[in-house]
């Protein structure tokens, strides 16, 4: 049954969806001309684990956007909490490529650019688009990844960044 006191809207929505804990990842990319592409995202998850792939949702709007499809190469940049910076520089602070002068930016054999002191670097390849709303759902399978030994992931909630910490055994 419906609850007829909820009305699902807009303000409603964003408002619920500030509740959700996510971890801040820069999605990054070279076009077929040589140029490197990234954006920040939040909306970054596994989808399988056999075989191994994870989706993230982009915006149409996005410029990044237009370096999607099927077969391209990105990395999924998880970022460590001290790296606040980059996440700002990847959401519009900078545009274009002058974006990758900020961080420890390098290219794997394939040319893709990966923040190299990331919390973790997912790479993949593009296996599924698919339009929704004002998004593209990409999902890649996992070709390869890495992760820095401290778990530090920078997070965002509520409009705000912050870091994640264990609960004290008290709160168990």
């Amino acid at each position: 049954m419906v609850n007829s006191n909820f009305e699902p809207t807009d303000a409603a929505f964003r408002t619920a969806m500030r509740r959700l804990a996510a971890t801040v990842t820069v999605i990054s990319t070279r076009s077929e001309g040589g140029l490197r592409h990234g954006m920040t995202a939040t909306a970054v998850t596994s989808v399988s684990a056999n075989p191994p792939a994870v989706l993230a949702c982009v915006n149409r709007s996005a410029a990044l956007h237009a370096q999607l499809g099927l077969g391209r190469l990105l990395c999924i940049n998880l970022l460590h909490c001290s790296q606040q910076r980059l996440s700002e520089v990847f959401s519009g602070a900078l545009e274009g490529e002058i974006r990758f002068t900020e961080g420890d930016w390098r290219s794997d054999a394939d040319g893709v650019p990966y923040l190299a002191d990331a919390q973790a670097n997912i790479f993949c390849e593009i296996e599924a688009l698919h339009a929704y709303g004002t998004h593209s759902i990409c999902i890649g399978r996992v070709i390869r990844a890495t992760s820095r030994s401290e778990v530090a992931p920078l997070v965002y909630q509520d409009g705000a960044y912050m870091c994640t910490g264990p609960l004290s055994d008290s709160n168990k």
